[in-house]
């Protein structure tokens, strides 16, 4: 199945895919099948070279595709997304 976002929006979801890679000490996606801790938040995308403008319209466009998900009073990264991020990891070069 593939899911309708734009190169940008791509890029972006596996950079946040990365950030809780990085976190957890997982290797690819598929690795967060069991954690329960896939926070996200828009300055990871800033920490990886968006503007603030381009990170906040990007971030939206994120939430409108359910990629990211608001959880409490906190982001988390879709399961999903992540699921789908697997199947394009090695093709498109793991995190942005």
């Amino acid at each position: 199945m593939t899911y309708e976002l734009t190169e940008n929006e791509t890029k972006a979801a596996l950079t946040l895919v990365g950030c809780c890679l990085e976190n957890m000490g997982g290797d690819r996606p598929s690795d967060l099948k069991y954690d329960p801790f896939t926070w996200v938040a828009p300055e990871d995308l800033i920490a990886a070279g968006w503007s603030r403008h381009e990170a906040a319209g990007t971030w939206n466009a994120l939430l409108q595709k359910t990629v990211v998900q608001k959880y409490d009073s906190d982001f988390v990264l879709a399961d999903w997304a992540w699921r789908y991020l697997d199947t394009v990891w090695d093709e498109k070069g793991g995190a942005a």
